[in-house]
């Protein structure tokens, strides 16, 4: 087996929706050397993926070598720990937040991965648990959390905690087992010039089962083009990410309406953001796009789906720089209007650092930022 290339394969193979249907670099049966399965192990744990690529291993029965294998299993029984602790932590908050008043949801998190992987969450590895509410609860929703002995990992400064909205689009922070909760008043960084919805956007919302309990969530539509959305934000530069749109795409149609999400699709101005994703899981993990939904892969720009493919079999490419980002951000923008925002956001829209460290009124901190952005990147340590 030659190598980190015949490991991708593997891993690719391992974590879709249906193994079989990929070309494997080893034959059933076969187990791997040990060069072979520390490059399998290094990609599995580079894209969070044990729990799955375990359970892909064993059904196209090729094994690691007895120390590889243990290392897998390990880092899978501790991602299936804290996916019991998340759930756990979910559960309480959301009990407080409902006897408080306070209307939320449960963004991506244990019920994305109890509806993408039927039922066995356990086989994502997740580290953070994304509630929205609405921005007037924010703040009695921090202090909710602050009381069930979560710390903030984000250093405010000077600005209240009702302030945050208008310069983050989260607030992170963490308990002493290492659960993190990140509340938002906002569904992405960019929500106002990107079509996503501030908010729960007027919609009735819906209710996901995890562990034999209902949690409120989006409505599913909602939620597949958010994971497209998400990906998209962080360039796909982890497979993890991806993993979840083709298991939901296989899952369908038990759970997902492939009208309501073209719908909601075109709504959000999400066309590139949706072809994307579908892209990646047709290339990577041999998954057949929606009939619905393919046309959008047509509107993507030639080479675009390739080359975020590549970089992700890279283990030694580092992550898109901010302005790679913003570069994304404006391609995938459907429409000279949403790209103009996209600009602008990246040029002009003040930062959570920016509001912390100079104070000015919100509409100077906008004209000024250009400016600050140059100051700071002077006074950073070479």
């Amino acid at each position: 087996m030659p190598g980190e290339r015949s490991a991708w394969s593997l891993l690719l193979a391992a974590t879709a929706p249906n193994p079989g249907a990929l070309h494997l670099p080893v034959a059933g049966g076969e187990q791997l050397d040990e060069p072979c399965s520390r490059d399998f192990l290094a990609l599995a744990f580079r894209h969070r993926l044990p729990g799955l690529a375990m359970a892909g291993l064993a059904e196209l029965d090729v094994r690691l070598t007895p120390s590889a294998a243990a290392d897998l299993r390990t880092a899978a029984l501790r991602d299936a720990m804290m996916v019991t602790r998340l759930t756990a932590r979910m559960f309480a908050l959301l009990d407080a937040f409902a006897a408080a008043g306070i209307p939320a949801r449960v963004l991506k998190g244990p019920p994305v991965a109890a509806l993408a992987y039927a039922g066995g969450a356990g086989l994502r590895h997740l580290r953070d648990i994304d509630l929205l509410v609405p921005e007037p609860w924010f703040e009695p929703a921090h202090r909710i959390i602050l009381g069930q002995g979560f710390r903030t990992l984000l250093d405010i400064g000077r600005l209240t905690v009702a302030e945050l909205p208008r310069f983050a689009h989260e607030l992170p922070y963490v308990d002493e087992a290492g659960c993190i909760v990140e509340l938002h008043a906002a569904r992405s960084a960019h929500g106002r010039g990107s079509g996503q919805a501030d908010g729960f956007d007027g919609d009735a919302g819906s209710m996901l089962p995890v562990t034999g309990r209902d949690v409120p969530v989006d409505p599913p539509a909602e939620i597949f083009v958010h994971l497209c959305r998400h990906g998209a934000s962080h360039a796909w530069t982890l497979l993890k990410w991806l993993a979840d749109i083709s298991h939901l795409i296989a899952a369908a149609p038990d759970v997902l309406d492939w009208d309501a999400i073209a719908a909601r699709t075109r709504r959000s101005a999400s066309q590139r953001h949706v072809g994307l994703a579908l892209a990646l899981a047709r290339d990577l993990h041999g998954v057949t796009p929606p009939a619905v939904l393919a046309e959008f892969i047509d509107t993507l720009p030639p080479g675009l789906a390739q080359g975020l493919a590549a970089g992700l079999s890279d283990p030694g490419k580092g992550g898109p720089t901010p302005i790679q980002m913003a570069r994304l951000e404006v391609v995938l923008a459907s429409g000279l209007g949403a790209k103009a925002a996209a600009i602008r956001d990246f040029v002009f829209a003040p930062t959570i650092q920016d509001a912390r460290d100079w104070p000015l009124p919100r509409g100077l901190l906008w004209a000024a930022r250009p400016a600050l952005y140059v100051l700071r990147r002077r006074r950073a340590p070479a």
